[in-house]
């Protein structure tokens, strides 16, 4: 099994407060993930905060688990954070995605 992952979370400790654009960051998931590579993704933490948007370099798989290197391209402004988080809470609530 591979997780398709749409948006890069953030692991648990990760400081969101070393964030900036054009800061190049490394992280690393449990299982196999796949993510797509050279597009626009938004960076998520667990508590569905959105931080704004990255580009994945590269995803390395291995011994189950997976490493992205990543560079943030954007970062949202407080009232930009929360309008993501509640729209997304609101369709991901129809899909079934989050309860």
């Amino acid at each position: 099994m591979v997780e398709l992952n749409t948006l890069l979370g953030l692991p648990e400790g990760f400081d969101v407060s070393t964030l900036k654009v054009a800061g190049k960051y490394s992280v690393s998931k449990d299982r196999e993930r796949a993510f797509t590579l050279h597009i626009a993704l938004l960076v998520v933490d667990s508590q569905w905060n959105f931080y704004g948007y990255c580009v994945a370099h590269s995803a390395v798989v291995k011994q189950q688990k997976t490493q992205i290197d990543f560079e943030m391209l954007s970062l949202f402004s407080p009232d930009e954070q929360k309008i993501y988080k509640e729209k997304f809470l609101e369709a991901a609530k129809l899909t079934g995605e989050v309860k």
